[in-house]
């Protein structure tokens, strides 16, 4: 069983239904990602199983999509960390970013 906060049963009845969760299969999923992970020599990810799940859900718990937001996120946390700790934003650079996608 994965070391995740439990859901509400309205809110896991909408992760099934709308995102695609299969509880039986979050064991394996993550798993995965934890195996992806490790064979990535650039990425230095964490992984915990609630940081997993949460970009596994916000996927609709694609494993490609999942591994692919899991790389840009670390990339653009790299190339621009001041957005991620919160140090002197620049908040007209932010929205441009933003605007690109």
């Amino acid at each position: 069983m994965p070391a995740i906060r439990p859901l509400s049963p309205e809110l896991q009845k909408t992760a099934v239904e709308k995102l695609n969760e299969v509880p039986n299969k979050l064991d394996d999923d993550i798993a995965a990602l934890r195996d992806w992970i490790k064979q990535q020599p650039h990425l230095k990810a964490r992984t915990d199983d609630q940081f997993l799940v949460n970009f596994l859900r916000g996927c609709k718990f694609s494993l490609e999509r999942t591994k692919s937001k899991i790389d840009r996120f670390y990339t653009l946390r790299t190339k621009y960390p001041e957005f991620y700790l919160g140090h002197n934003v620049d908040e007209d650079k932010a929205l441009e970013i933003f605007r690109l996608g």
